[in-house]
């Protein structure tokens, strides 16, 4: 006679249907189903020509869908847009390692660039919608330009974790002769370098996506490398 612990019994014993996802679980899904098509779409053609019925249909979904989800094509744009910079985040500084200021910035540096070489849709569609606000072609310009804050806000607090530790020294701050504190020992201003550390990294993301065949990542990842160091005045 079989008992529960036969192996055939188990392997031929019925079993029950999967459990049912909750409503929460299935909006979660369908969401990230929505913002993946919007990606791919946008990487490829721009957002211009995107609608929201055109994003249920490439996600699989009816047309009318993510204007039930998102409202507004410019609230899923929004969303998109948290989404990859949430994941170049992750992927760049997915925790403060404790190595030090100049080394968490480089390693930030050293992913972005990475995800020029390896773009997913997320990072295509990033770039995209930030050329296109930069052009003034879209209705996402408040949005990239909060995201930017947010960005040089995170900077600026690494590079002050540096100065309160003593790894780096301050600068002179506002009023200093520009030119004047450039260079190992000159000190550093924690929003200043935030401020050039996004533009370095944005213009160099821009130029990979406008000619990527003449844009060299190893050699743009070792120059902003030194620059940061040089910046920050750290060895």
């Amino acid at each position: 006679m079989p008992t529960h612990d036969d192996p055939d019994t188990r392997a031929t014993a019925p079993q029950g249907p999967p459990p049912r996802r909750t409503q929460a679980e299935r909006r979660a899904h369908a969401e990230a189903a929505l913002i993946a098509a919007a990606a791919r779409l946008i990487a490829e053609h721009g957002s211009t020509g995107v609608t929201l019925a055109r994003v249920g249909e490439e996600a699989g979904f009816s047309r009318g869908l993510a204007t039930h989800y998102f409202g507004s094509k410019a609230a899923l744009l929004a969303r998109l847009q948290e989404e990859a910079l949430a994941e170049a985040m992750a992927a760049a500084a997915p925790e403060r390692s404790g190595a030090g200021a100049a080394e968490e910035l480089c390693r930030f540096a050293r992913g972005v660039l990475e995800g020029v070489r390896h773009p997913t849709d997320l990072g295509r569609a990033f770039v995209v919608l930030g050329a296109e606000a930069l052009a003034g072609t879209s209705e996402l310009t408040p949005a990239v330009a909060e995201l930017d804050a947010r960005t040089r806000g995170w900077v600026a607090d690494v590079v002050g974790q540096g100065l309160a530790d003593g790894e780096l020294r301050a600068g002179a701050g506002a009023g200093v002769e520009v030119g004047a504190g450039v260079g190992p020992g000159a000190g550093v201003d924690a929003g200043a370098f935030a401020f050039a550390f996004v533009g370095l990294l944005k213009g160099l993301v821009v130029q990979a996506a406008a000619a990527p065949e003449a844009f060299d990542v190893a050699t743009a990842t070792v120059e902003a490398e030194r620059w940061i160091r040089l910046a920050l005045g750290a060895a």
